[in-house]
């Protein structure tokens, strides 16, 4: 009678507690490894404007600035204020360099948009990190607020931060004066309507009893002066007279 001994199953056993234990300690950092590297960005922002009194129709700035920045590699910053007094200015807004920077303005707000490019690293910095600045243009008289009232931060990984009325800030707009009239200037006039202005009137038309030098009524004189003539012709006559008597 034969007899058969046991396998030792307990060595087995062992072995394979030995590759699980190989396989972890190979293949666990590395499973861990994303984890750690999907970290969120991290920023502390905050809105300045400059300068913060304006008169009507004059433009200011409003700054975003990060403090304690890390891995920050895009995001979005959405401005909001009262477009009766505030509208954006004629430039664009600018971002910092080594990224692509974008705006879309709608009724009362303005975003602004900035991503890295390409391998470049997430934006990093313990202060004083310029995130964006923004032209706006002052329309009337009063205090404007104007608002970050919007922020979505993207680290290089993909992880999101999202916040809202992050900061503020007002800018006090002054009436414009008001436009002083100024006087009118007269035209100098040309030299024939000069002439014509200043021309002696021509005399009327002189009738038969008119003096051509003084205008003065002539019949009296006239008068008398045909009187003359006739007294003188009657003493010439008389003398005539008298001679022809005496011939005879």
């Amino acid at each position: 009678m034969s007899s058969h001994s046991p396998v030792p199953r307990p060595r087995a056993s062992r072995r394979l507690g030995v590759v699980l234990v190989a396989a972890l300690a190979l293949f666990g950092p590395l499973a861990a490894a994303p984890a750690a590297h999907a970290a969120p960005p991290a920023a502390t922002l905050s809105l300045a404007l400059s300068p913060t009194s304006v008169t009507a129709g004059e433009s200011f700035v409003a700054t975003i600035t990060g403090a304690a920045v890390s891995d920050l590699y895009s995001y979005d910053l959405e401005l909001t204020y009262d477009p009766a007094f505030v509208e954006p200015g004629a430039d664009a807004p600018t971002g910092p360099a080594g990224g692509f920077t974008s705006s879309v303005t709608g009724p009362g707000t303005l975003t602004v948009s900035h991503t890295r490019l390409g391998s470049s690293p997430g934006l990093s910095g313990a202060s004083d990190v310029v995130l964006a600045s923004v032209p706006l243009r002052s329309l009337a008289a009063g205090s404007a607020l104007v608002q970050l009232s919007s922020v979505r931060l993207v680290s290089s990984t993909g992880a999101v931060v999202t916040a809202t009325a992050v900061a503020s800030g007002t800018v006090v707009i002054a009436a414009a004066p008001a436009p002083v009239p100024q006087p009118s200037v007269s035209q100098p006039s040309s030299p024939s309507a000069s002439a014509s202005a200043t021309a002696t009137p021509a005399p009327a038309a002189q009738g038969p009893g008119d003096l051509a030098t003084t205008g003065i009524d002539a019949t009296p004189w006239l008068i008398s002066g045909a009187l003359g003539v006739a007294l003188v012709a009657g003493g010439a006559l008389i003398v005539l007279r008298r001679r022809q008597a005496v011939r005879e």
